[in-house]
């Protein structure tokens, strides 16, 4: 049966099209009734992560100013997005979560659409390799529950979204979800260290994926394991190992920067070896990287350990099927890599010119030492030579984190109107940085209430680093009741290690005038790894205390006053029923009207990037229960939770003067992201988006505005996709470049509940 529908064009005019509809089916209309209930039910707290906010720093504008920050990358690349363009996929280990950049006009955008199409077990690491030779690249990752390879075939068909089956392979009790090696005496895991990141490519040429991993136990040599694919079944889709050695290349690391070749490290004299024990110093990760320096047909080997600061390079001096170690130096040997800890090489073209590059990022789970640089963790060399005989050339040590927000790691937002012009600008805690002192960022608003963009303009507020602090959280609240609002932060001491709770009293009454050498202590003090918030929680006109315990725990300190005094006593040590939990642990808090009902709201940030709202946090019948699924999928059209970058710290500011207020989240990794609420819910069905102007001429812009988030691409008349999907965000100009069409009429497609397709033309002339 048909029935028609309305599509609507910009420029008012009504076409009726015929949608099919498919014969009545229960099971779809109950599906629908649920999505709708729960959409519904969580209506109130719904979030876009949003992009468009300017932020420039030192006189230039960030192109991905909240796309998160970055400590530990692993590097892949991949298409993404169905262009057939190679995007880049990073996996930052130490927040356990999957970074999207998709490629446009020859630089990189930040498209978190993505991260949601790979599967969420990916631990440890992440590898993506055509094991099977059908031009898309597999996934390859850590096994945390088994202990082993995952191997997650890519089964996205053209032009379709991304998508994954995760490969199961036979044993003689069944099957198993991990890569078997045959062994010296039967079928055996392929085990690299949880630290680890194995070697997974065509070792001997033969068009199969073969496998170089440290051994798990006395990890001072590397395995080979040999794919048999291509010998016994003349094809490569499918993974047939045997353990060839646990001697490849007959090396032995000893210490950093010493190998033993053809040797081991006892008959070594000097090299690193504990003689009393019989072992080498190190049992710690190992990355490893095979790469065809020499252009003689053999894998070299780019080695790394997790206690050594260099990546160090091994030439191949034997064949592809007998390697033989050789000369060990650090790499690249123009300007070598030099992290404090384990940095891990990787080689992707991500200059768009076809040859790879190498990059290299600590692979670490958190910060070490004081010394590790966060926000320059990412190190670029571009590949000068060929694929053949590569050249690495130094660029950068900060590759797309000079393009965004990273103030290293542990960053935690607050904001006050700094400078008295009334809207609200931006304060970035840190945990330390290059010079190994703590300090507040500022960020001046230089926007308006409706219309914010910021402007850096200090890395040590109020001077804070002199005290020697580190570890500071900062916020905002009228401490000492003289109605104006102070500068309240937890700091770590360097002296003593131990976190307090301090303040730093205003001066002014309209705008913040604080001095970081007139801190005052509050007398309590914490756990580094605990958050405090000082909030009025009983209503009594007092300040509180909520501490987000390390433990998952939500403690309630009630204030018995008077205003201005610092009288905490322990009143719930599970306050709203948030006890211990291995689930939620090093919780952060935040209070704010989320919902415009004007009771407030209480949010909470974990371990694993989650945020949990709280609606009504005061309601005691029922005590309120948390929603987490908050933030869009642009891609399925739900609300859902998300990893906002391993622990978080969220803080709500009004920044666009509406009755809702947005959700800036800080996080491990050093960034921002920008949760805008979300209103789709109560507009009217069809969806109103403007389109200006029309006609447009080439080479300049169109300026998209639309009531609310949607998802665009544009089709030529005769359905050629010209765009990949583009997320406008509500109630905001979208501005989108026309340098690559050609003149001619153009129509921009919006799907609306996966039933409706709304189109609007426009002409490039």
């Amino acid at each position: 049966m048909k029935y028609p529908s309305f599509i609507f064009s910009n420029e008012g005019v009504k076409e009726v099209i015929d949608i099919v509809m498919k014969p009545f089916d229960l099971s779809f209309f109950l599906r629908l009734y649920f999505i709708v209930a729960s959409f519904s039910a969580s209506a109130q707290f719904t979030y876009t992560i949003d992009q468009r906010v300017p932020v420039e720093v030192n006189g230039t504008k960030l192109a991905m100013a909240w796309a998160g920050g970055l400590n530990s990358a692993q590097v892949n690349t991949i298409d993404v997005n169905a262009d057939n363009k190679p995007d880049i996929v990073l996996f930052d280990k130490g927040a356990n979560r999957i970074w999207t950049f998709v490629q446009m006009q020859n630089t990189y955008r930040y498209a978190p659409e993505y991260e949601s199409l790979f599967p969420p077990e990916v631990y440890a690491f992440l590898l993506l390799r055509d094991y099977n030779c059908d031009g898309k690249k597999d996934l390859f990752t850590f096994n945390s529950t088994v202990n082993g390879i995952s191997v997650y075939q890519n089964t996205t068909v053209a032009g379709g979204n991304l998508s994954w089956k995760k490969q199961e392979f036979k044993i003689s009790t069944g099957t198993t979800e991990i890569l078997l090696t045959k062994g010296f005496s039967g079928f055996i895991n392929i085990l690299p260290g949880i630290d680890d990141i194995p070697n997974i490519t065509d070792m001997d040429g033969d068009g199969d994926l073969d496998i170089v991993n440290m051994r798990f136990v006395n990890p001072s040599t590397a395995e080979y394991h040999k794919n048999f694919a291509k010998e016994r079944y003349g094809r490569c889709d499918t993974l047939v190992f045997e353990r060839q050695t646990q001697r490849w290349g007959d090396w032995e690391e000893c210490s950093c920067g010493v190998i033993a070749f053809s040797q081991t490290c006892d008959q070594l004299t000097g090299g690193g070896r504990q003689e009393s024990t019989g072992r080498t110093e190190h049992n710690g990760g190992k990355a490893l990287l095979a790469i065809d320096m020499d252009n003689d047909g053999n894998k070299d080997i780019l080695y790394s350990e997790e206690q050594c600061n260099r990546i160090y390079y091994m030439r191949n001096n034997g064949t592809s099927e007998m390697a033989s170690m050789s000369a060990e130096s650090v790499f690249p040997g123009s300007l070598p890599v030099a992290f404090p800890f384990f940095p891990a090489p990787f080689l992707e073209d991500v200059d768009f010119d076809g040859v790879p590059d190498f990059l290299a990022s600590p692979n670490l789970n958190s910060r070490t030492y004081f010394n590790t640089n966060f926000n320059h963790s990412l190190h670029y060399y571009k590949n000068t030579g060929t694929a053949q005989q590569p050249v690495f050339t130094y660029v950068k040590n900060n590759f797309l984190q000079d393009q965004m927000i990273d103030v290293g790691d542990n960053s935690v937002p607050a904001f006050a109107d700094a400078d008295g012009d009334g809207d609200k600008d931006m304060f970035i805690g840190t945990f330390t940085s290059a010079d190994f002192t703590g300090r507040i960022m500022l960020y001046e608003n230089n926007g308006t209430v409706t219309d914010p963009s910021f402007r850096f303009v200090t890395d040590d507020y109020a001077s804070l680093s002199l005290p020697q602090f580190y570890n500071i959280r900062p916020q905002f609240a009228d401490v000492n009741a003289d109605g104006t609002l102070d500068l309240v932060f937890t700091a770590t001491g360097f002296t003593t290690g131990v976190t307090s709770l301090y303040y730093l009293p205003n001066s002014s009454k309209d705008k913040i005038t604080v001095s970081g050498s007139n801190y005052l202590p509050m007398n309590f003090n914490l756990s580094s790894t605990e958050n405090i918030l000082l909030h009025d929680v009983n209503g009594d006109g007092v300040l509180d205390l909520l501490i987000g315990k390390s433990t998952g725990a939500l403690n309630y300190y009630e204030n018995s006053g008077p205003a201005g005094s610092f009288n905490f006593a322990l009143k719930n040590s599970s306050y709203l029923n948030l006890g211990t939990s291995t689930s939620r642990q090093n919780l952060s808090i935040a209070i704010a009207d989320l919902d415009a009902d004007g009771n407030e709201d209480l949010i909470t940030g974990d371990q694993q990037g989650v945020l949990t709202i709280y609606n009504n946090f005061r309601a005691t019948n029922p005590v309120p229960e948390g929603s987490t699924n908050s933030i869009l999928d642009v891609l399925s059209d739900t609300f859902v939770k998300k990893n906002l970058g391993g622990r978080v710290w969220p803080v709500a500011v009004n920044l666009f003067n509406e009755n809702k207020p947005s959700i800036v989240v800080g996080n491990t990794t050093g960034g921002l992201y920008l949760l805008k609420s979300d209103n789709s819910h109560e507009l009217a069905p069809d969806p109103v988006i403007s389109i200006s102007p029309n006609p447009v001429k080439r080479g300049e812009n169109l300026t998209i505005i639309a009531d609310r988030n949607v998802s665009l691409q544009i089709f030529s008349v005769l359905g050629q996709k010209m765009s990949e999907p583009l997320f406008v965000p509500a109630n905001q100009a979208y501005t989108l470049p026309i340098h690559n069409l050609a003149a001619g009429m153009y129509i921009i497609h919006a799907p609306v509940y996966k039933s409706i397709t709304y189109s609007w033309k426009f002409i490039v002339y």
